[in-house]
């Protein structure tokens, strides 16, 4: 099949490259060119205009930043003519609303829409080991099942457009609360001279561990947040997003907003294209 791909950024790019190991055609967009270019090869070639991508694709897969970077490129009135007929899966973090509004539109214009945000970080991307959660008709889900195998074992249909990106929301806020709290716990047994191999065995062998814990206390311990995972100002981003599905929704998100201004003051302080997990310098600095 042949794929338009728009955004080849951290989790874009071997996205792409899954695809073409998997046989499909892909043409690639990405607002800074460069990027684009970076990984054309036999199977990958890169498009000059996000209507050019539209033109080639049978279907059309989204891993852009956010909804306005959607706007300003699929969602054009000339991309929107062209999609008569096409596929249209959109795989990054936006709001239910905004999925919504991108279903409306490329549906009016004759085209299908499937919303399929994914959990995971590069790693996973590489080896499709991602976790899936659709939202969309069933038909179009399995319909398309067959590429987003491609991505992850086991993609799941959760519901209507809207309710996949509503879990993927309540999953970033995990993130962003969990990051926050190890960083609190961690920096106040490194300043309390309590040994933190004792510390992180009691906290293995508890309920309260998680996983992210040991995959981001590398970066803490040495306080190197370069190559990123997941920037910062990524995260901020889908934190707004969820505060403002959580006040929509009457829920007291104000332990998350605490957490917000924390972001905030690691972008603020250059910490932007860094790992989330550079919110522990700002805690620990207090």
């Amino acid at each position: 099949m042949r794929v338009g791909f728009f955004g080849v950024g951290l989790m874009g790019a071997p996205m792409v490259e899954r695809l073409a190991m998997g046989g499909h055609e892909v043409m690639v967009f990405n607002r800074t060119r460069d990027k684009a270019e970076a990984i054309r090869n036999g199977k990958v070639s890169a498009a000059g205009s996000p209507l050019e991508a539209v033109r080639f694709g049978e279907c059309i897969i989204l891993m852009l930043a956010d909804f306005t970077a959607i706007d300003e490129t699929l969602l054009r009135p000339e991309c929107l003519e062209a999609l008569k007929d096409k596929s249209v899966i959109q795989m990054g973090t936006i709001s239910p609303g905004q999925s919504l509004e991108a279903d409306e539109k490329v549906r009016a214009a004759g085209g299908r829409y499937l919303e399929c945000p994914v959990l995971g970080s590069i790693g996973q991307a590489r080896s499709g080991t991602l976790l899936l959660m659709a939202g969309g008709d069933e038909e179009v889900f399995l319909d398309l099942k067959w590429i987003l195998d491609r991505f992850g074992p086991s993609p799941r249909l959760i519901g209507p457009v809207g309710h996949g990106a509503a879990i993927k929301l309540a999953m970033n806020q995990l993130i962003a609360a969990h990051m926050a709290a190890f960083s609190l716990s961690l920096g106040y047994i490194q300043k309390s001279g309590v040994d933190l191999d004792k510390f992180l065995s009691i906290l293995r062998e508890s309920a309260l561990n998680a996983k992210m814990f040991d995959n981001k206390l590398p970066r803490l311990l040495e306080r190197k947040y370069d190559n990123p995972n997941f920037p910062a100002k990524h995260l901020l981003k889908d934190v707004d997003l969820f505060l403002g599905e959580a006040q929509k929704s009457g829920l007291d998100a104000a332990a998350l907003a605490a957490i917000k201004g924390i972001l905030e003051k690691t972008i603020d302080s250059g910490g932007g294209e860094d790992d989330y997990s550079s919110v522990f310098e700002r805690i620990f600095s207090g």
